[in-house]
């Protein structure tokens, strides 16, 4: 689950009423497209690449 980077506001599924977001609070799957969009999201951290090498 990503989390936010600022603090953020957003409704929930199923409320009527925005929640407020703390930076780190972890973000609601419905409200993370709306939260990237004002740069809300923290930036995920890179994935190391593997060595897979039984393809050779």
């Amino acid at each position: 689950m990503a989390k936010f980077s600022k603090a953020f506001k957003g409704v929930k599924d199923g409320d009527i009423y925005p929640t407020s977001f703390a930076k780190g609070a972890d973000c609601p799957p419905e409200l993370e497209e709306a939260a990237a969009s004002v740069g809300a999201l923290a930036a995920d951290k890179p994935q190391k690449p593997t060595n897979d090498n039984s393809s050779k």
